[in-house]
């Protein structure tokens, strides 16, 4: 089996995986990541840059996160659709979005930073393994941002993917491209790779 269908494969699973969990499980995990996450950001220098993402409603919520993170006095950018590529607007909660190409919540401001001079990047996936390769959702748009962002030992931001925890599995199929992420935020905590 090559890559690309094995990666199929499993986005398969986690997506059914995903539909099956309940309003509960999502309301409970959306505070436990808030939580875990800002543990994390209070570590960081004030009004650190951070990138998020406006969930979709399978995905961990990061809405609880995103609130914290702006009250806390920290510049959140979350992107914006336009055509291959991601725009990042800052985002305060309130802010008003849109219904993107994909039908994930979109920001409708102006364009207004990079990714790279972020602090934290919060990245949505579907899996990561153990040796912190992450399994997308298999449109590229996070490939490509990533391409461009430095490592963390050159300067570059913490890449953090959030996830359920019970997606953190021994290895997921990887292409050359695919960037390691250095942490997973979960309901149940942070784990470093």
């Amino acid at each position: 089996m090559n890559v690309q269908t094995a990666k199929a494969e499993m986005r398969s699973v986690i997506r059914a995986q995903r539909t099956a969990r309940g309003p509960a499980e999502g309301s409970a995990a959306a505070q436990a990541v808030a939580e875990h996450g800002m543990a994390l950001l209070d570590a960081q220098p004030p009004r650190t840059t951070i990138t998020a993402y406006l969930s979709l409603p399978s995905e961990p919520n990061v809405d609880p996160l995103i609130e914290r993170a702006d009250a806390a006095g920290h510049v959140v950018l979350v992107p914006r659709i336009e055509g291959r590529d991601l725009a990042w607007v800052a985002y305060r909660p309130g802010d008003p979005v849109r219904s993107g190409p994909l039908g994930i919540r979109e920001p409708l401001g102006p364009a207004a930073g990079s990714p790279s001079s972020a602090g934290v990047m919060f990245l949505p996936g579907l899996a990561v393994g153990r040796d912190g390769c992450r399994l997308g959702q298999g449109g590229g748009y996070y490939d490509r941002v990533l391409a461009d962002v430095p490592p963390r030992d050159l300067g570059g931001p913490l890449l953090v993917i959030v996830l359920f925890a019970d997606e953190i599995v021994d290895a997921v199929p990887a292409e050359p491209h695919d960037r390691r992420v250095d942490a997973a935020l979960t309901p149940l905590g942070l784990l470093d790779f």
